[in-house]
């Protein structure tokens, strides 16, 4: 069975581009139009630019990795249970086989029957094991999205405290100024909001 695995980048890279971008937004709404000079020339606006390690933020956020140990528990459940299917099913073909070998059916119906029996018993097992992973497929659309929206409203709130013209991800460029690295300071927030949520 092909296991459905989640990834930590892209569970985060959507949701934080998305943030970021709000925060962009949010500070060209709000920041005035560069005024011309003398010259008719129009002075650089400096931008207030920070970024973050994706990858850091999700491995240290309690809630996601909440969400990824219950999400395996189902996958490696799943995976338990068709293992244990495709070992009944092999029991059985074995079964029939030696029936024919050793002449124990007595007549053709009597082997249609088991045969009959085994694809039915087969054809349950895929179709169970095709809803199954189409259960787990949504749950993980599920976890993705709970993670924007948290992601995205701690980020907005956070930048409405400091007021960043943009936030980034540490995998948009080649080089930042380490200085302008505050995954720690989103990391810290996340955790912290999650603990008071959970004791409310």
């Amino acid at each position: 069975m092909k296991k459905l695995s989640v990834t930590v980048k892209t569970l985060t890279a959507c949701a934080l581009v998305a943030a970021a971008a709000s925060c962009a937004d949010k500070a060209s709404q709000t920041t005035p139009a560069p005024v011309a000079s003398a010259e008719g020339a129009e002075a650089p606006a400096a931008l207030n630019i920070r970024y973050i390690d994706a990858d850091s933020v999700i491995s240290a956020y309690r809630l996601a990795q909440q969400l990824f140990e219950e999400q395996q528990r189902e996958v490696n459940r799943l995976q338990q249970w068709h293992e244990s299917k495709q070992r009944e099913l092999q029991s059985l073909a074995n079964n029939i086989q030696q029936k024919q070998q050793n002449n124990v059916y007595l007549s053709q119906a009597s082997m249609e029957s088991d045969m009959q029996n085994f694809q039915k018993k087969g054809e349950e097992a895929e179709r169970y094991l095709g809803t199954q992973q189409q259960r787990l497929a949504n749950s993980e659309l599920q976890i993705r999205q709970r993670l924007s929206d948290s992601l995205q409203a701690f980020i907005a709130d956070y930048n409405a405290v400091r007021g960043y013209d943009a936030i980034l991800l540490r995998d948009a460029g080649v080089y930042f100024n380490p200085a302008l690295n505050i995954t720690a300071e989103i990391i810290e927030g996340l955790n912290a909001r999650l603990g008071d949520e959970a004791s409310k």
